[in-house]
Formats: structure tokens, C-alpha cells, sequence
């Protein structure tokens, strides 16, 4: 036991020093490594682009040493498949190392066959661009007390959208991502991302639009006596409400609510909601932008009168 503690640490040197030795002359060597790569870039002629999109991914043998199969960038790297000869329209393509390349390997590593799948479909179509709106998806809700001074709209409103040619006439807008903006009480502008049409090979230029919501503090007005509609009454009956007339406060912006004509507000009743004690709710409809604060009354009651003549 003592002789093999001996030089204790001069063995244990000399046994790390080995182990380093051995690892060097082992990773030096070449050996061959099938493993599965991702598909990065399939090249093709200026101004055309895929309809549909490559394999994700496809296995492959590669010759390297030992040190290079250990590193992982390169494999993060994927393949490219070259494509530069094809002109527009679908081919099926035989892959080999002619036309499928590591992208950027570093040491000495080599693509030496393409294992599965060795033959793909590629569907090739010119490139072209269109102009289509900008369609907002942001839900903007202004604190109590406040308003929204007008229409929401992207900055710029059109934008440009980029695909293959043969389906690009599916798409009539481009959408921003979804926002929901609550309790507003100023003003923001912000930056909203498009969201690219699905499908493959696809882009949009610019990538965002700017959107301004413009908040202001609200005005009240009130609106006398406006008449109460009842819809969906029976064709022999003429039907009265109790009271005939409500009182109604609106809010909204203070420019805008001064000019707004009581005839855009709409009070009415539905008689097929009638309760069975004869009343019905109240609803009342405005244009947007605006907001019911408060009304005179909830309910009205619903009076029939026949058109018949009682002396008959």
C-alpha cells in the first residue's frame, strides 16, 4: 500500500499526461459520422423563390476528425442545396454532394453522401410583389373618463408583400400582431410587428407599421326627450312605451360630441324581449367613439293597443 503511494502525484501527472496523449492521436483521426442536418438555404436564380417548402432536414455522411465532429456549430450551420440551374416550375431533384453543401464547415469536415431523403420535390415560382392594406388586430380601451379622438390607423397603410406569384392572389391584407391596449388615459404611439401570411417563402416589406392612439378626456352631453322605437312589434297591434321618452348622457370627445345631431342616436326596445310583466330593456346605440354614461331610466313598459274598433 505505501509502495503505490509512492510519487503520488508524479504517477497521477504522468497518467493525465497519457490520457492527454491518447485523446490528441484519437481525435486526430478521420472517421465517418452519419447524422441528420437541417436544410438552411435551398439557392436559387434571382427573383424566383420556393412555392412550397424543402424537407427540414435530411441525414448525411460526413468525413472529419474527431475534434471537428465534436464541435456543434457547424452543425447548427445545416446544408445548402443548390438549385441555380432550375428555372421556374416543379422538379424532382436527386441530391449528392454536387448540390448539397455543409454551410461554412469549419476544420476539415466533408459532405461525403446524402443518405434520406436522396431525391426531393422542389416547386419553384417567380417572385413577385403586391400592395396590400394593413389591417389593424389591437383592441383599444380607453380609461374612464377618456376617449379615443378618432380612427385607429397604421402608419404606413399599405405595405408591400412579397411570395410566389402563383399565391399571392389568396391574400387581400396583411394583419399586425395581436394587441389589447387597456385603461388608456394618454396618448401612445407604438411599433406593431406584421404577421406573415401563412404559407412558405413569404415577406413583408416594411416588417411593422406604426400605430398612434390618440386619447383625450371626455365630454358630457345630455340628450332630452328622445323617442323610444320598439322593433319587431306584431302588424295588428300599435304599441307605445311608458315612459315614451328617456333621457340620455353621452360622453366622447369634445370636439366630436358638440356636433353629434341626436338624430345618430338610436333608443329602442325589442318586443319579442318582452318580460312577462310587459317591460323590456333598454338599449341604445351610438356611433363609435362614443359612450352611454348613463340614461333616465333601464326599462320602459310596452303598451299594445289594438287596431280594432272596440264598437264593432
Amino acid at each position: 500500500m505505501v509502495r503505490l503511494l509512492d510519487n503520488f502525484w508524479l504517477k497521477t501527472i504522468a497518467l493525465v499526461m497519457g490520457f492527454l496523449v491518447w485523446f490528441h492521436v484519437a481525435t486526430e483521426k478521420t472517421y465517418n459520422y452519419e447524422l441528420k442536418l437541417p436544410v438552411m438555404e435551398v439557392a436559387l436564380k434571382d427573383s424566383l423563390t420556393l412555392a412550397k417548402p424543402p424537407p427540414d432536414s435530411l441525414l448525411v455522411m460526413v468525413s472529419a476528425s474527431g475534434k471537428d465532429l465534436m464541435r456543434k456549430k457547424w452543425r447548427h450551420r445545416g446544408l445548402r442545396v443548390n438549385a441555380t440551374q432550375y428555372p421556374a416550375g416543379r422538379y424532382n431533384v436527386n441530391l449528392s454532394p454536387v448540390n448539397t453543401s455543409l454551410i461554412d464547415p469549419s476544420g476539415d469536415i466533408s459532405l461525403d453522401e446524402v443518405v434520406l431523403p436522396t431525391q426531393i420535390e422542389l416547386s419553384i415560382d417567380p417572385e413577385a410583389v403586391v400592395r396590400v392594406p394593413v389591417t389593424l388586430d389591437i383592441q383599444a380601451i380607453p380609461d374612464e373618463g377618456f376617449a379615443i379622438v378618432m380612427e385607429i390607423v397604421a402608419s404606413p397603410a399599405e405595405v408591400e408583400l412579397v411570395g410566389p406569384r402563383s399565391a399571392l392572389a389568396r391574400f387581400t391584407t396583411v394583419f399586425t400582431e395581436r394587441k389589447k391596449l387597456a385603461s388608456l388615459r394618454n396618448s401612445i404611439s407604438l411599433t406593431m410587428p406584421l404577421v406573415i401570411p401563412p404559407g412558405y417563402g413569404f415577406r413583408v416589406r416594411p416588417d411593422s407599421v406604426i400605430v398612434t392612439v390618440e386619447i383625450v378626456p371626455v365630454k358630457t352631453r345630455v340628450y332630452e326627450d328622445l323617442p323610444v322605437v320598439v322593433f319587431n312589434a306584431p302588424p295588428e297591434q300599435t304599441l307605445t312605451t311608458d315612459p315614451p321618452t328617456v333621457r340620455v348622457e353621452l360622453t366622447g370627445p369634445p370636439q366630436d360630441i358638440d356636433l353629434l345631431n341626436r338624430n345618430t342616436l338610436t333608443v329602442s326596445v325589442d318586443y319579442k324581449q318582452i318580460s312577462k310583466n310587459g317591460s323590456a330593456a333598454l338599449k341604445i346605440d351610438c356611433p363609435s367613439g362614443f359612450r352611454v354614461k348613463r340614461s333616465s331610466v333601464d326599462s320602459v313598459m310596452i303598451i299594445a293597443k289594438s287596431h280594432a274598433d272596440p264598437g264593432n
